[in-house]
């Protein structure tokens, strides 16, 4: 956003993050038009500072209707700033460590799970953070989502985006440390049946989820977190069709979470069609022409 030269800053309008088009309503504008701002926190985070809230509501009371609404994705969105004041509110706004972007035809903001949760399996903010400088905003056919959660339980949404990674846990178990009567990883686990007793203790492989849950629960050192990994997802789509992403790998690692985005970007661009005289495929749609993830990620 900031061009320089030998004597000067120049602030150069983004080409995403600014709403056109909208029509006036809690403001009066007379000979001007209206726009809305989206923003989020650059470097990125998936946080904001109380600095950073302070200064996006002096803006939407100086330049906008005094209102602000927070995205599905974490953007903070000034509603109705007249087009003739933008700059100055966009350059107050750049100061504090917020950015206009996650709009259009492009790589939207990277949805991360809070690190305050206590049932994530590991921190998922500095592996979004890279994702988002090697891909943030970068132009494409259509709308671009990628979410990451911290656990299974996926409040970041990562099923149904283009791409969703997903934090999972490898338990090693050691069934000599098991106090037969404790029963706490059972009463903690998510799905009914994945931990048994009977014959010792054994974590089912094809029930469990690999949440970690039962090993935070076990005080006795039975079941411990021997790694952690990513489940990633591709293809998902929200919307009025939705479309569940499908497993492309089972247990990643940070560095191939990057490749198999990287991957997945430059397919798309190369696969995608227009699906109507205005819009171009989604990844998901891209996959159901095609008949399968396999013939996407491989063409």
């Amino acid at each position: 956003l900031i061009k320089m030269s030998e004597d000067t800053f120049e602030f150069e309008l983004p080409k995403v993050g600014i709403i056109r088009g909208v029509k006036p309503r809690d403001i009066e504008v007379i000979g001007d038009k209206i726009v809305n701002i989206r923003v989020r926190a650059k470097p990125y985070s998936n946080t904001y500072t109380v600095e950073q809230l302070e200064t996006a509501a002096d803006v939407a009371e100086k330049f906008g209707s005094g209102k602000i609404h927070i995205s599905p994705r974490h953007n903070l969105e000034i509603p109705e700033v007249k087009n003739s004041i933008l700059t100055e509110a966009l350059k107050q706004l750049f100061a504090s460590g917020l950015q206009a972007g996650g709009t259009g035809t492009s790589v939207r903001n990277i949805f991360t799970c809070s690190d305050y949760c206590s049932n994530k399996v590991r921190s998922v903010r500095e592996l979004g953070g890279v994702v988002s400088e090697l891909f943030g905003d970068l132009p494409l056919p259509n709308k671009f989502a990628i979410s990451f959660a911290a656990c299974p339980s996926g409040c970041s949404r990562p099923y149904n985006v283009d791409i969703g990674i997903v934090g999972l846990a490898e338990l090693e178990v050691d069934g000599d440390r098991c106090i037969d009567d404790c029963k706490k990883c059972i009463e903690a686990c998510p799905v009914e049946g994945a931990i048994t007793l009977e014959d010792g203790l054994n974590i089912g492989s094809e029930k469990c989820v690999k949440c970690a849950r039962c090993a935070g629960a076990c005080s006795a050192g039975a079941i411990k977190v021997a790694n952690t990994a990513f489940k990633v997802l591709v293809g998902g789509k929200e919307g009025r069709s939705v479309i569940f992403g499908k497993e492309y790998s089972g247990f990643a690692g940070d560095y191939e979470v990057i490749e198999i985005i990287d991957k997945a970007i430059k397919q798309y661009k190369k696969l995608a069609e227009k699906r109507d005289r205005k819009k171009y495929e989604r990844i998901g749609e891209i996959i159901q022409r095609l008949g399968s993830l396999e013939a996407f990620m491989n063409s």
